[in-house]
């Protein structure tokens, strides 16, 4: 865990190597009309839950989620 947190694998959405905007295309293109989660964890440096759960949610709009 400790060494991943130094790595930066639990980064805000968009900041990682996930291609969000990849995936909404090919979940598109079936006519997936079901629910998606997304669970992100706040580490230090990323400011409040609250902070990181708006630019979050700013990303996901950005990419038409």
């Amino acid at each position: 865990y400790f060494a991943a947190v130094r790595h930066g694998v639990f980064c805000e959405l968009g900041q990682g190597v996930v291609d969000f905007p990849t995936i909404l295309r090919r979940l598109e293109a079936r006519a997936y009309a079901g629910w998606l989660l997304v669970e992100q964890d706040v580490l230090p440096g990323l400011g409040t839950p609250k902070e990181s759960a708006r630019r979050n949610r700013e990303y996901l709009r950005s990419i038409g989620a």
